[in-house]
């Protein structure tokens, strides 16, 4: 018997062929149609497919889960499975099925199918979207000519583009699609999709009921760190309103924590509303109840054979009758993942070996309204380093990493160990920080602990470039740093790369010229001694020159040696953050029909001999990437000094010629600076920056000698040009090799002995990635040069604030342009200094 063909079960897409609706939805939406008399059992004999090109009816078959020759029901649960699993498949845009014929108890099944359309040419609109934008949005949500047009695809493309404006306080932004067919190919869907990102939304109040002990503004500042009412001036700009459902949620936790940090332990959010006002604008009520406010009790340690009470006690800093901050008071414990400093009871376990170690506080009972303690330690047995391994570096050679480790097979396992080497590779810069990983993998059996390190190699040798005006002539500088060098195989032309690398050690070699100056050096850093603690080695060479003929046709000469070698040895105390260098200096001035100013005499032909002792005490723990750090601080306080032969001899200076006086220079320079990195706000970092230095001699009748000292304005571009000078840089002023080397915007006429330099700088990072690290920066810089304790003023300073960008690629090193403006009047004018670009090349300001 054969039948006419007629629909059984139906499922139908959108009028849209790239719609795409669930089998549930259209089971909710539309009931199956089949003729009554079809209803039944029968074997399925075989199907046909219409509609689909690119599967046969064996495959179609294959897809639905049936068989020929079964027992189907219909309607029934078979029908409606096959159905749902050609959905899944998500190759359709329509899906039907109709009865084709019935001969006796065999049914033959018709599927009309509908093949899914394939993405042509994708374009984006919108105020703000150009190339770039319109590139990367479609990269990120994988626009790709080809791609399967699924409702997934635009139903994710509809909640994720917007998602980036919402973060930025569009909350109305939305997307539309607008869909044709391509000109080229029919099969194939041309996407317009316009972005509308639409106002940004503030929030206009935020208001708090039930409070009787915090302010509003208090709970707005303290508790809800990200949600923000809108505000006026600088916090305005640096944490701007705007409203983010995830960050809402975390911040109505954070003000909990808020309450139980100031001891209202049952402080809780009875409910909260968000809603918009007239203006469109967002408003805020949140309803607490604070509960009453607790204070500690008795404190006990349980379990502890390691450390004493008494120090442990010490490490939490709690003791009965202070406030019950919980929040604080786990964090010393070690709960909610500890202090960053590592000051906590846990972190002290883990330095010391106890990985297996647990320390659980407890609220043993509530007596009025203090709260007693009891802190439950179970410290287990100490574990060691196994297995330590690494990967990834396809140049350095192993020891050089080896040596670095401080998580070594055998030794105690220390959870400071793991950060401290990090920082260690991270500093190497033959690694990109941001890619240096861990994988640890504890072994409580036998109580030790495995670790993986993963490296990847970063460019480590830089060529050198600088560029700059100065002495009415152009300077240029060409220089090639290898920071991965090994001397051991120089002569080895197989580990040419294009020099032999790997072993760690620096080779720079240097040249500059200009039209009447050049200048030519080499230095060597060995950085691993002795091979048992970190002990750099560094010598050096330079030789400058000076060749000028001057308006009457008389050369002017100038000749400068200089030679150097110095040692730079890790300490272990204070801590092995501290390191003590040691070095010696040798530098010779032999100059003709050239000027040099010796206090109020100037000297036109002579020699001037320089033997001097440099000691440096610093302490470096800014990172953890050395490019941009976050963290951490640079402290350095240094000497020189020559010997003092005045002392050791009874001639009469008054008399004695200038060049006579100074044949053997004598001196001390003694300079302080610190460098410190905080992080204010997500990614954004504030370094500040304080520096001094001051020059004198030995002898009264000699005072200062005309050499060593301090310029302060501009960049420092070309500095130790001539006369050793130090270029101390200020923003927002002129170089002082502007003005051919004698004086400068602040500085006093030859120089000066005594300077100050403070600096606010506020650093965002652009691109952290290995190819190129940007940051753009902002700041406040004020500095100043004295020549006589007398005159010294540190509160009359040059001040200046500005822009900036940093770049860094591994070739190069770090480049940066500046604009900056000065405010004060420079030494010979008479106005502001106004704004001056500056241009940097592998200098650190």
């Amino acid at each position: 018997m054969k039948f006419k063909l007629l629909p059984i079960i139906m499922f139908v897409a959108s009028a849209h062929f790239y719609g795409q609706i669930t089998p549930e939805q259209q089971t909710q939406d539309n009931n199956p149609v089949y003729a009554q008399n079809e209803a039944g059992t029968y074997i399925l004999k075989d199907i046909v497919v219409d509609g689909v090109k690119k599967y046969t009816p064996a495959q179609i078959l294959r897809f639905t889960g049936l068989n020929k020759n079964e027992s189907v029901e219909i309607p029934g649960q078979k029908i409606s499975n096959a159905i749902k699993k050609l959905w899944e498949t998500q190759s359709f845009s329509e899906v039907e099925v109709y009865v084709q014929s019935i001969e006796g108890e065999q049914v033959v099944l018709r599927f009309n199918l509908q093949d899914l359309k394939d993405l042509g040419e994708v374009k984006f609109t919108g105020k703000g979207i150009g190339k770039s934008k319109s590139e990367k949005l479609a990269k990120d949500n994988n626009l790709k000519p080809g791609t399967k047009i699924t409702q997934n695809l635009i139903s994710t493309l509809k909640t994720n583009i917007p998602k980036e404006y919402i973060k930025k306080g569009f909350a109305d932004a939305k997307v539309t699609i607008q869909d044709k067919v391509n000109a080229k190919d029919p099969e194939l869907v041309d996407w317009t999709i316009n972005v509308e990102k639409g106002k940004k939304v503030k929030i206009s109040h935020i208001e708090f009921e039930g409070n009787q002990n915090v302010s509003d503004s208090k709970l707005r500042k303290k508790g809800f760190k990200d949600t923000k009412q809108k505000r006026f001036g600088i916090k305005g700009i640096l944490k701007p309103s705007k409203f983010i459902q995830e960050k809402y949620e975390e911040d109505k936790g954070n003000l909990i924590n808020y309450y139980r940090s100031l001891g209202f332990r049952d402080a809780k959010i009875v409910s909260d509303s968000v809603w918009r006002n007239s203006k469109n604008q967002y408003e805020i009520n949140v309803k607490l109840n604070e509960g009453k406010k607790y204070y500690i009790g008795d404190i006990n340690f349980l379990g502890n054979t390691a450390f004493s009470t008494d120090y442990l006690q010490k490490k939490l800093g709690y003791k009965t009758g202070d406030i019950y901050d919980a929040v604080g008071f786990n964090k010393k414990v070690g709960e909610d993942g500890g202090k960053e400093d590592d000051s906590d009871i846990k972190s002290t376990y883990m330095n010391n070996g106890y990985l297996f170690s647990t320390v659980t506080p407890i609220e043993k009972s509530v007596t009025g309204d203090s709260i007693n303690l009891e802190i439950r330690i179970n410290e287990g047995e100490k574990a060691t380093w196994n297995r330590v391994t690494w990967s990834g570096n396809t140049t350095t050679h192993d020891h050089v990493i080896l040596r670095a480790l401080r998580t070594k097979p055998g030794s105690l396992f220390a959870k400071s160990d793991i950060k401290r080497t990090y920082f260690d590779l991270a500093g190497m810069q033959f690694f990109d920080p941001q890619q240096i990983g861990q994988n640890i993998s504890p072994n409580p059996q036998d109580n030790t602990v495995d670790i993986h390190w993963t490296l990847v190699e970063k460019g480590s040798s830089q060529v050198q470039l600088q560029a700059g005006y100065g002495g009415g002539s152009f300077i240029g500088t060409l220089g090639l740093t290898f920071n991965n060098f090994s001397l051991k195989n120089f002569l080895k032309f197989k580990d040419f790369k294009p020099v032999p690398q790997g072993d760690g050690q620096t080779l720079s070699i240097q040249a500059q010229a200009g039209q009447y100056f050049q200048n030519y050096g080499i230095s060597f850093t060995e950085p691993w001694l002795f091979g048992t603690r970190p002990t750099a080695l560094s010598v050096g060479v330079n030789q400058s020159l000076y060749r000028y003929t001057d308006q009457y046709g008389e050369a002017q000469k100038l000749n400068i040696f200089s030679a150097s070698v110095g040692l730079n040895r890790l300490l272990r105390w204070p801590d092995d953050y501290f390191s003590l260098y040691t070095g010696i200096q040798y530098q010779s001035y032999d100059f003709s029909n050239y000027p040099f100013q010796f206090g109020n005499t100037t000297e036109y032909n002579g020699s001037a001999k320089n033997f001097s002792f440099n000691v440096g005490l610093s302490r470096n723990s800014a990172g953890l990437d050395p490019i941009f750090p976050t963290q951490g601080s640079n402290l350095e306080a240094s000497v020189k000094f020559t010997p003092p032969y005045s002392l050791f001899s009874d001639k009469d200076y008054t008399n004695m010629s200038a060049i006579e006086k100074y044949k053997w220079l004598e001196f001390y320079k003694v300079k302080l600076k610190a460098d410190v990195y905080n992080t204010v706000v997500g990614k954004l970092v504030l370094r500040s920056t304080a520096e001094m230095g001051f020059l004198n001699g030995y002898n009264k009748e000699l005072g200062a000698p005309p050499f060593e000292r301090f310029y302060v304005g501009g960049t420092g571009l070309l500095g130790g040009r001539y006369d050793g000078r130090e270029l101390v840089p200020l923003r927002g002023y002129e170089d002082s090799s502007s003005t051919g080397g004698e004086i400068d915007d602040v500085t006093p006429y030859g120089g000066a002995t005594i300077y100050n330099r403070f600096a606010m700088e506020l650093r965002y990072p652009i691109s952290m990635n290995q190819t190129a690290k940007i940051y753009a920066l902002s700041f406040l810089e004020g500095g100043n040069a004295w020549n006589s304790f007398g005159t010294y003023n540190p509160f009359q300073l040059k001040r200046s604030a500005g822009v900036g960008i940093r770049v860094y690629m591994g070739a190069f090193g770090l480049i940066g342009f500046d604009f900056a403006y000065g405010f004060d009047k420079t030494i010979l004018g008479t106005e502001p200094a106004g704004w001056k670009t500056h241009f940097l090349m592998n200098q650190s300001l």
